[in-house]
């Protein structure tokens, strides 16, 4: 029953939205069927839009990562840069991308730079607190044990600090995953000209354009972009930590 729960809450979704569209013309709300239709009719064109902005999230997935694991393993390490540094982390976090991404078109141009660095900014600061968090919450008698067999700090980081840290990590990761392709799409609004055609740019063409099943077909497809990436970190998630975390059983 559990495996079907997901299923018939589709199914339901899908009814409430075919009886609702039936109230409305298609611009305005287009049925299930519509935009069925428009995707088949369209599927090359989704499938590369797709392309580009998988790349551009997982690059800023990436990008996000490497400098947030940095980060916290200084912070660790360093505890003055951690008061010096985290005022500037939160403030970055506060700034709407919106804002930031015309700032961004003038210092990188159009493409796909600008979607890059808007996902990079919006996972950044999930990913920094869940690193840093896990690193600092090693249990002391560990750090005590290892501190008697004389291990360097670099040793305890990689042996102790770092495996125990992973279940948060890895929170951090379900998280930024799908804040991803949020942001690779709001830089995509801005910073797009339609080279390359990417899931922003395409989908806010087809609402100016008033095809909306088209432009519905465009948000779902960024919404199973964003299911399929977050599937993959969970299953990473489990072959990684599964086999002695409980948490990644469920």
């Amino acid at each position: 029953m559990n495996r079907l729960a997901p299923w018939l809450t589709m199914a339901f979704l899908l009814v409430l939205w075919s009886a609702l569209a039936s109230q409305y013309p298609p611009i305005l709300l287009p049925s299930p069927m519509e935009v069925g239709h428009a995707g088949a009719n369209h599927w090359r064109q989704i499938a590369e839009a797709t392309q580009w902005t998988a790349f551009a999230a997982i690059s800023g997935l990436v990008m996000a990562s490497c400098i947030a694991l940095t980060l916290a393993v200084a912070f660790v390490r360093y505890r003055w840069l951690e008061l010096a540094l985290t005022p500037f982390a939160v403030l970055l976090q506060t700034l709407p991308v919106i804002v930031i991404a015309p700032l961004l078109v003038i210092w990188l141009g159009y493409g796909l730079g600008v979607s890059m660095v808007t996902a990079t900014l919006v996972c950044f600061f999930p990913l920094l607190t869940s690193t840093h968090m896990g690193l600092s919450a090693t249990p002391k008698e560990g750090l005590a044990l290892f501190e008697m067999h004389n291990a360097s700090w670099w040793n305890t980081l990689v042996k102790l600090r770092f495996p125990y840290a992973l279940p948060l990590i890895f929170s951090g990761l379900r998280t930024a995953v799908g804040l991803s392709v949020i942001g690779a799409i709001v830089g995509e609004f801005v910073g797009s000209n339609g080279h390359p055609a990417s899931l922003g740019y395409q989908s806010m063409r087809a609402l100016r354009s008033a095809e909306t099943p088209l432009g519905f077909a465009f948000i779902l497809a960024s919404a199973a972009l964003a299911l399929v990436l977050f599937g993959l970190v969970r299953l990473l998630e489990k072959k990684v930590i599964g086999p002695w975390h409980s948490g990644a059983q469920s």
